[in-house]
């Protein structure tokens, strides 16, 4: 190392960015360790530290692992979940004294159940789908449009049924009124809704003629 490298602090550099890798490969392993069913004891043990140190360590990173679905990275990332673990893998193989060869892939569903991988990718894109409906306000507003329509309905089909089955009038008059409050609270929202979506303004349902059904629906 020349002189300018030692008078700028180099070392004193290199070595903090080596402990910042190192403690993030120690804060993987907590993870790793608990996804693998070690309790807090034994990686306290491990760590040479109490239980509850260890547990107040490292709850963190787990919680943080289990909140992105147990992925290491983004999903648009190319690197996989078991892609950073096989590589976690071998840079313990390097340096371990011991002969395990999966410490950190092992507690993977990949690797547990082949089938589970593919299960989670199929859910979060199933997620991802309701999360992009929801988060459009206007088609929300207009599901909602609908949903008051249809319970208007079904109020008309109960109003009737009350005059056709006089024994289970008080039943149906109550369906009746329970549809049409219902109703209210989704047009109340659908107008929140439509607030958040200028394009949609003030828009009523086609089948909704000013709080009543339009005549061809009756």
């Amino acid at each position: 190392m020349n002189t300018a490298e030692r008078a700028g602090g180099e070392r004193v550099r290199r070595a903090l960015a080596l402990r910042e890798r190192l403690d993030a490969l120690i804060a993987q392993a907590g993870v790793a360790d608990r996804e693998d069913g070690v309790t807090w004891t034994e990686i306290g043990t491990a760590a040479g530290i109490t239980r509850q140190s260890a547990q107040g360590r490292r709850t963190p990173h787990v919680t943080a692992w289990a909140v992105a679905s147990r992925r290491a990275v983004r999903d648009h990332h190319a690197l996989t979940a078991l892609a950073a673990a096989v590589g976690l893998d071998a840079a313990h193989a390097r340096h371990a004294d011991d002969d395990q060869q999966d410490v950190f892939s092992r507690a993977l569903d990949a690797v547990r159940s082949p089938g589970a991988e593919a299960a989670e990718r199929a859910r979060r894109e199933r997620a991802a789908t309701v999360r992009a409906r929801l988060a459009a306000p206007a088609a929300r507003a207009e599901a909602l449009h609908q949903l008051a329509a249809l319970r208007e309905e079904a109020a008309e089909r109960h109003d009737g049924l009350a005059h056709l089955e006089p024994d289970t009038a008080d039943t149906h008059q109550a369906a009746a009124t329970q549809a049409r409050d219902r109703a209210a609270q989704d047009r109340e929202f659908a107008h929140l809704l439509a607030s958040q979506a200028p394009d949609l303004g003030r828009r009523k349902c086609p089948r909704f003629i000013a709080g009543r059904l339009a005549p061809r629906d009756r």
